[in-house]
């Protein structure tokens, strides 16, 4: 969870909001229906997180009717199935002790999206298994999201079609959303205003941080499929501006780096995101920024130089850029070896699994795998499965070495380096 809330604190408002608002409706009814949950509070994002929670159960209990002793893959078993589960989904009925703690989840979750963005949607990526975010779970982010939209929005148009993508890659893909529309992430007073309809919300209790007073004939388908649908179509993707130099001006000065403020029946609910405030350059005087709790963790800028002009010498640019993870693994290859042992060191092999002496593999796992054996096994397997050397390097540079925190100079990523270029020599 995002370090800026006070963990007890935020705990305890979710509770007392899930139970004022079950409170005031189970007054009237027994239970709870789709449509009832779509409004059952005045902030949508968390009746959507409800909802999701449900399609998640949904999907699951589908699961548990396959069996080995049945072939569930026949057409009309599947047709069957697909259409009973639909009609099952359109009688959802929550009573009220099922429905409370799914509330308070729901709502704690709200509050990270509203006041972190950067942080919920970062917790988000890196929970996903091996390290992997797929075109579905993105597809399903996007569906049950409606603050700040334009986020997962922006993930999978960089995606481009690709069924997957490593988490490293997805938060890249994060920063670039913030830097490119921080301005547009949703200001969180509106809904201090909403939640304190039914529970007044004290942000400076909520907040480790100081906030300011001044809060700135078809098929049928299911219930899930079809609660979230949405008629907008998503923003359109911006480029990123490239940062040229000027070589001619007398008196360079350091370009200022910009700070923004941080952003089946389950398919039909809509996004109406509220535009931020302007934006202001580092260090420079302006209004009041806002709250801290909405700004997203600042993106490191490595692409900008600096002219430097001297009395003595003609006007020079150096430009320091430091080394990514692929440059490193992605070293020219050294002379040729002068040995015999070297030459046959590097002589093409036909299997990562079988090049590996026992003294490596032990070495690796400890080193590289954290003394996890399955998790070498199957990095193995998975490189041998690969086509290319370029492949190979993504698979290590955007999964394995951020997921294990790899020293990329010790020896053992050097011996696994070299071992990757003889398999794909």
């Amino acid at each position: 969870m995002s370090n800026k809330f006070n963990a007890n604190a935020l705990t305890e408002y979710s509770k007392s909001y899930a139970r004022r608002i079950a409170s005031d409706f189970y007054q009237q009814h027994a239970s709870i229906n789709g449509q009832q949950i779509l409004s059952l509070t005045p902030i949508n994002q968390i009746n959507l997180f409800i909802i999701s929670s449900l399609s998640d159960k949904w999907q699951a209990d589908a699961a548990k009717f396959r069996s080995p002793y049945f072939d569930f893959k026949d057409a009309d078993v599947e047709e069957a199935l697909r259409n009973f589960m639909n009609v099952v989904s359109q009688h959802i009925s929550v009573r009220r002790e099922h429905l409370e703690p799914l509330l308070a989840d729901a709502t704690r979750r709200a509050i990270i999206m509203i006041f972190d963005p950067r942080a919920y949607f970062d917790d988000m990526l890196r929970s996903q298994p091996e390290f992997t975010l797929t075109a579905d779970v993105l597809r399903q982010m996007v569906r049950y999201t409606k603050i700040n939209q334009f986020i997962p929005t922006h993930i999978m148009q960089r995606m481009n079609g690709k069924p997957f993508v490593y988490v490293n890659q997805a938060l890249g893909f994060l920063d670039e959303a913030l830097t490119q529309r921080g301005h547009d992430l949703e200001h969180y007073d509106k809904f201090v205003a909403l939640f304190s309809e039914k529970l007044p919300m004290d942000v400076s209790a909520l907040l480790r941080s100081h906030v300011p007073d001044t809060i700135p004939g078809t098929p049928l388908r299911s219930f899930f499929d079809t609660a979230t649908e949405t008629s907008i179509p998503p923003a359109p993707l911006v480029a990123t501006e490239s940062v040229t130099l000027d070589l001619e001006q007398a008196n360079p000065l350091p370009v200022p780096v910009q700070e923004y403020p941080a952003s089946s029946g389950f398919e039909h609910a809509t996004d109406n995101s509220i535009s931020g405030g302007a934006l202001f350059l580092k260090d420079s005087a302006g209004p009041d920024p806002v709250s801290p709790s909405s700004q997203p963790s600042q993106v490191e800028v490595n692409d900008i130089a600096r002219a430097v002009v001297t009395e003595m010498s003609a006007p020079e640019i150096s430009i320091d850029t430091q080394p990514t993870l692929n440059d490193t693994l992605r070293e020219s290859t050294p002379d040729e070896p002068a040995t015999v042992a070297e030459t046959f060191n590097r002589a093409p092999i036909e299997s990562v699994a079988r090049s590996i002496s026992l003294n490596q593999k032990f070495r690796f796992i400890n080193q590289l795998f954290n003394g996890n054996a399955s998790a070498y096994n199957q990095a193995v397997e998975e490189i041998d499965t690969l086509n290319n050397y370029g492949q190979a390097l993504d698979l290590i540079s955007y999964r394995y070495a951020s997921q294990y925190l790899w020293d990329m100079s010790s020896d053992e990523v050097s011996e696994l380096v070299e071992i990757l270029k003889r398999r794909f020599a």
